[in-house]
């Protein structure tokens, strides 16, 4: 899994595996916002999927949907909005 943090409590990265999301988790990560639709391929953590690995280990999950075809400036105000809570709460990974 590949990640970078871009600001404080923000980080980025590629789609993370159940081990991925221990790590994160370990490492102090409060919040998954995942931007995936869930037919976009086949990853080992669907959305549903992801969610649930994440409560089990104690993070907030965030699903918006989003690519070129259905961005517009109020998906953009809803990303930027739950980003915003998110990083109350502490480090974010969003993917």
């Amino acid at each position: 899994m590949d990640y970078f943090e871009l600001a404080e409590n923000l980080v980025f990265g590629s789609q993370p595996g159940r081990k991925d999301l221990e790590h994160l988790a370990d490492n102090g990560i409060k919040t998954l916002v995942n931007l995936r639709f869930a037919d976009e391929e086949e990853p080992e953590l669907p959305p549903d999927a992801e969610r649930e690995a994440a409560q089990e280990l104690g993070m907030n999950f965030v699903n918006i949907p989003v690519n070129a075809a259905n961005m517009n400036d109020a998906l953009s105000g809803q990303i930027h909005e739950a980003l915003r809570e998110a990083r109350k709460d502490g480090p974010v990974y969003v993917h």
